[in-house]
């Protein structure tokens, strides 16, 4: 993920916002079926964290974080190799995938590969429609990989997950821009909500959070979006 490149953007009356690579944070289902897959070498979990763009996410033990979408928890039982003593929130829609006994298999696969015991916390959570059931003032950190556009109702979720952070905590919103299989433009034919990235932006931002990073990750074949929030002061 290195060499992104950078640029900014006017969003709404905010004046310009500069954009960083992945490299700098510090701080029915909605994903497509491809995303479930086992990886069985630690190269291979690298590069698929890089592409997320979460693998540089800078995490502190005994922080608390929800994965919005997060479909069987692979990404969570992914970093669980590289980070320790966090609590992970997994939320999806979808039971067939997002369950205790599914993700249970993809923890021990991955702690299998890691040749010793994760030290995190593995939460399932069923999402809805309009809302997320994740518990009020809990989160250090929300994570949406590949998932916002998949939504029937953003402007509920992100009302919703506003009421989820803590006061300091941030939330990644993460979108693929291009799609793998067709290399187009992601259009509606994608999702409920396959809107430009700043409607997205804009929406999220009427639901009282402030956009405080903004980057894409070009050397991804699905080019994504890294949008980085926090609560709007009141």
């Amino acid at each position: 993920m290195k060499h992104l490149k950078i640029m900014h953007i006017i969003i709404l009356s905010v004046s310009c916002l500069y954009l960083t690579n992945c490299k700098n944070f510090n701080s029915v289902s909605m994903k497509p079926f491809d995303g479930y897959r086992l990886i069985a070498t630690k190269k291979e979990i690298i590069q698929t964290l890089e592409d997320k763009c979460v693998y540089n996410i800078s995490f502190t033990k005994g922080e608390t974080v929800a994965d919005v979408g997060a479909a069987n928890g692979s990404i969570e039982a992914m970093l669980s190799m590289f980070h320790d003593s966090l609590t992970f929130y997994i939320q999806d829609i979808d039971t067939s995938v997002c369950n205790q006994k599914t993700i249970n298999k993809v923890v021990k696969s991955y702690q299998d590969l890691n040749g010793k015991p994760f030290t995190n916390k593995f939460i399932v959570i069923k999402g809805a429609d309009n809302g997320t059931n994740l518990p009020d003032n809990t989160f250090d950190k929300i994570l949406m990989l590949w998932t916002y556009e998949y939504f029937k109702n953003p402007k509920g979720i992100m009302t919703d997950l506003r009421l989820k952070l803590k006061p300091d905590g941030i939330m990644y919103i993460i979108n693929p821009a291009i799609d793998i299989e067709t290399g187009k433009v992601m259009n509606a034919e994608h999702g409920w909500n396959a809107s430009p990235i700043e409607r997205q932006i804009s929406d999220i931002i009427e639901c009282g959070f402030e956009l405080i990073r903004l980057s894409r990750n070009y050397e991804s074949r699905e080019r994504p979006y890294i949008m980085i929030f926090k609560k709007k002061n009141p």
